[in-house]
């Protein structure tokens, strides 16, 4: 399973790379940096239990974020730690400009491994399809990267209001 797992990682970041490399529109997974303001208050918080980051929270990366999660699994003070650990990072979105992966510490990230279950999938699997075949005319990639912001906003939306809805199912 976490092969798998480790595959279809590998295959977003390839995929994203590739149309990074090609200079035509893309819809990218993006996670940026956390709000320094929120890491300083989580630092503060964690320390009050023993723990740290262990790195000075302008330098903060998505290592010392794991390091953490290793020692305190398993230990009473996971769950709040975790919970607030979430509450720190930024949520992620899709963007028609590459803006990186915090929490995946990769530089170029899309989704492109679920076409049947998620819409931006299948939008990057249309377009790396036009970028192989080099069927992007100047007309094109100018409609695509005036429509691309919009369709990755919505895409961003529904997946928020998905996951409330499947929050007040749950609850």
């Amino acid at each position: 399973h976490r092969l798998i797992e480790e595959f279809m990682l590998l295959a977003n970041e390839t995929v994203a790379e590739y149309l990074e490399q090609r200079g035509g529109p893309a819809i990218y997974r993006v996670h940026e940096e956390p709000d320094l303001l929120k890491i300083g208050q989580f630092e503060e918080f964690i320390s009050g239990l023993g723990y740290s980051l262990a790195a000075p929270v302008n330098a903060v990366r998505p290592r010392h974020f794991q390091r953490l999660l290793d020692r305190i699994h398993g230990t009473p003070e996971e769950k709040p730690i975790a919970f607030l650990m979430l509450r720190t990072m930024q949520k992620a979105r899709y963007a028609a400009e590459n803006l990186g992966h915090f929490g995946l510490a990769a530089s170029c990230y899309t989704h492109f491994t679920s076409p049947i279950r998620r819409y931006p999938d299948l939008v990057v699997h249309r377009l790396l399809r036009a970028a192989r075949r080099d069927q992007f005319s100047a007309d094109r990639t100018t409609d695509l990267e005036d429509e691309l912001p919009e369709v990755a906003r919505h895409c961003s939306d529904m997946e928020r209001r998905a996951d409330d809805a499947e929050r007040e199912l749950v609850q």
